[in-house]
């Protein structure tokens, strides 16, 4: 499933409510909200380069949840551009990807036993700060 780009938010220094508890860029500027959750069992997938055809490599994800829980658990692509949270429990996540250089992405993850077993995240990330 890859995720649909909903909106541009501008992020200064003074949004905090953007970016909530994540990591923030020193480079960061603008912030892609998805607007189709990921329903998946487990948080699993690849980070690409916006066109889909280049994986990149260090970029730092982040999930926050389930639910209202504060919690934020990290993960970082490898060099195929992939990543695995394990042992994460049902419920609704927030998450945001993180690269300098690259425009960060934020949406929601949606773990469910209910999804299908093939289905991992596969988010596109654009050039830019």
């Amino acid at each position: 499933m890859i995720g649909m780009l909903a909106a541009i938010v501008p992020s200064t220094a003074q949004d905090k409510a953007v970016i909530g508890d994540f990591t923030k860029s020193p480079s960061e500027h603008i912030i892609i909200q998805l607007e189709q959750p990921f329903l998946v069992r487990s948080v699993k997938g690849i980070i690409c380069r916006q066109g889909g055809r280049e994986p990149l490599s260090n970029v730092l994800i982040e999930i926050q949840g389930p639910d209202n829980d504060r919690k934020i658990r990290r993960a970082t692509t490898d060099e195929h551009g992939k990543f695995r949270m394990g042992h994460v429990a049902s419920g609704t996540y927030e998450f945001k990807t993180t690269l300098n250089g690259f425009q960060s992405v934020m949406g929601t993850i949606i773990v469910s036993k209910s999804a299908a077993e093939q289905d991992e995240i596969k988010i596109e990330v654009p050039v830019g700060v």
